[in-house]
């Protein structure tokens, strides 16, 4: 189980993470670290708690894929991605990134099951989309 996690964002695929540093920068501006995720998770959060959640996340994270390409993510690039793609934009979308940043860092991810999981809801074929033919389920007791 990881704190980091990549997320599709701005004009790329970059890595979130918010290490102890981070975490004292968030909390300088927008309060403690837990009342930011209740917030986020739990409604009526502030636009402080999405962007710097984003910004800190990014600077935390230190990388991206843009184009296929790795880029550097610093705290000047940070603060160009979050006024570009965050300020002045819808806030559900920001809000959203900033939820599963948080979940990263509270609850861990783990990019295996992610994976998994995907490849299960691919595999699986709707009932109402059956062949015809006939099934039969059978089930077992325990003595």
């Amino acid at each position: 189980m990881q704190t980091s996690i990549s997320l599709p964002f701005a004009d790329g695929e970059y890595i979130f993470r918010l290490p102890v540093k981070q975490i004292i920068e968030i909390e300088g501006k927008a309060g403690l670290i837990d009342a930011v995720k209740h917030r986020l998770i739990h409604g009526g959060f502030g636009i402080r708690d999405v962007t710097e959640v984003i910004r800190h996340g990014l600077i935390g994270g230190k990388e991206g894929f843009v184009n296929g390409a790795s880029v550097s993510v610093s705290e000047l690039r940070a603060n160009m991605l979050v006024e570009a793609y965050v300020e002045d934009k819808p806030l559900a979308h920001s809000a959203q990134i900033a939820r599963q940043i948080i979940a990263a860092l509270y609850v861990g991810y783990d990019p295996a099951t992610e994976d998994a999981q995907k490849k299960t809801e691919q595999e699986e074929v709707p009932a109402n989309l059956s062949t015809g033919g006939s099934s039969s389920v059978t089930a077992e007791t325990s003595a």
